[in-house]
């Protein structure tokens, strides 16, 4: 079993950030020894959370993995105070569901503000019986 890995990098407004994002969630969340489920939904909501930073933040655009066996943790951090929205999406939107899917998703989420941004953060706990205790992080609500 692995210890707390964190990987993190500074993120540039191209599309091809998610999908590293997504390669480096999947591989963290392996080398945790993390879930499929726990690893799928990583994947999906690190997507969705550095989609929003990108598309709706403003640079620098920072990100942090956190896995370790008892879950992991994600903070996308932007340079605009503009805070995310949960908000009703109609069936035939193309987007508006990430918040929605992170809030449905996490085990916890959450927003600190900056005096230059915000970092929006969200964990997942590993699923698995055999996981070790909770781990807790230096949270940042």
């Amino acid at each position: 079993m692995v210890s707390e890995r964190t990987e993190e990098f500074w993120l540039v407004p191209d599309p091809t950030m998610v999908r590293e994002t997504r390669h480096a969630v999947r591989r963290l969340c392996r080398d945790a020894d993390l879930g499929a489920d726990t690893s799928d939904a990583a994947v999906l909501l690190a997507s969705e959370t550095v989609t929003n930073a990108i598309v709706h933040g403003g640079p620098p655009t920072h990100l942090v993995i956190r896995a370790s066996a008892s879950g992991i943790r994600v903070e996308v951090t932007d340079g605009t105070a503009l805070l995310p929205v949960v908000g009703p999406a109609r069936p035939d939107a193309t987007n508006g569901r990430g918040i929605r899917l992170i809030d449905a998703l996490a085990t916890r989420w959450g927003v600190q503000r900056h005096p230059d941004g915000k970092t929006v953060w969200f964990e997942i706990a590993s699923a698995s019986p055999t996981a070790a205790p909770a781990q807790t992080w230096p949270l940042t609500d």
